[in-house]
């Protein structure tokens, strides 16, 4: 039996061993409590400021050494039809591959994920799979790439990765790819609930809109939003918090999608408050005081039908590596109808 590495500490009580060269990394969603949209770069992609939070929910990915590469996906509570056929195009895949090519060798792994993240949701649950992928088989494989060097690899598989591989709150910039973590040491995690009618807001569309309407009104200074809303994230004033959550796709996704916007409509009617859109869509999240509180929003009837669930935002240091058949307890997950 190898000895283990560390990957990060665990949120969990460590009880995990390796067996067979296999390990299990958990794989968080995440919301961003703000998303500003500043411009348009020269290589055609936005200019963005954004803190993002990881959260309780999340994927499970198993990694195992084998004789070749292969992925097995198993929805829990989610709906995983809209999987392209072709394994090779999903991320944990690509990360596989990336790897390979960084090293110059065959890294050949079994992947299982079992998928709690609704799928194209504005989650991050792909993004997320890829960062656990590149961080499992760094020290699966023992290839001592280190914290920076897979966060450069994250940013050339998607925008979102490297927050994942940072593992923790986040200010990201750039097109995303520059990932500060901000100390949250201290911090009370705050009660997030969750909500998805369904569907799929493709990011292209939501961003071709956002252009579109954007001689409407001067853009937003996110530097100043995005730096206030960290201080209250560390001070732990909840109001404050939610009073300054908020996303620049928001528009243009409820003027495209009007079931995303009536979705965020129902979080309110049921006693959420900063209600905002998860990335571009389709998910939309809203805040709450307690567990309590968020228990009594799933119920609510103007929810019925959405796939819904109550978390809490994390700590750093919770993706982390450990034995394969050690069960993750983060927080109480609610599950509601799957994507119909």
């Amino acid at each position: 039996m190898r000895s283990r590495p560390t990957l990060a500490p665990l949120l969990s009580p460590p009880g995990g061993t390796w067996y067979n060269d296999a390990m299990n990394v958990f794989s968080p969603a995440k919301v961003n409590l703000t998303l500003r949209v500043l411009g348009t770069r020269p290589d055609g992609f936005h200019e963005l400021d954004s803190v993002a939070v990881p959260l309780g929910l999340g994927d499970e990915v198993t990694l195992e050494r084998a004789g070749e590469t292969s992925l097995e996906m198993v929805g829990d509570g989610v709906d995983l039809s809209a999987m392209p056929e072709d394994v090779e195009r999903n991320l944990a895949v690509r990360a596989v591959r990336l790897l390979e090519r960084t090293v110059g060798r065959a890294l050949p792994t079994r992947l299982r994920i079992r998928k709690r993240i609704p799928l194209g949701g504005g989650l991050g649950g792909g993004s997320s799979n890829a960062a656990a992928v590149l961080r499992g088989m760094d020290a699966l494989w023992e290839l001592g790439l280190g914290r920076e060097r897979l966060c450069a690899l994250g940013a050339a598989l998607g925008s979102d990765v490297p927050l994942f591989v940072l593992d923790g709150t986040v200010r990201m910039r750039g097109r995303g790819e520059r990932v500060e973590r901000l100390p949250m040491e201290g911090a009370s995690p705050l009660w997030v609930v969750l909500a998805n009618g369904g569907g799929h807001c493709p990011t292209p569309q939501v961003y071709a809109a956002f252009d579109a309407g954007r001689s409407q009104g001067s853009l937003t200074d996110g530097g100043t939003i995005c730096d206030t809303l960290c201080l209250s994230l560390r001070t732990g004033a909840f109001e404050q918090v939610a009073e300054r959550v908020g996303n620049d796709l928001e528009a243009p996704c409820f003027g495209l999608f009007p079931g995303v916007a009536r979705t965020a409509e129902a979080l309110r009617t049921a006693g959420c408050t900063g209600v905002t859109l998860c990335g571009s869509g389709a998910t939309v999240f809203g805040l709450v005081g307690s567990r309590e509180v968020g228990e009594k929003v799933l119920a609510h009837p103007a929810l019925a039908g959405c796939w819904r669930a109550c978390t809490q935002t994390l700590p750093d240091g919770v993706m982390a590596a450990h034995g394969p058949l050690t069960p993750i307890v983060m927080v109480r997950i609610h599950v509601g109808q799957p994507f119909e």
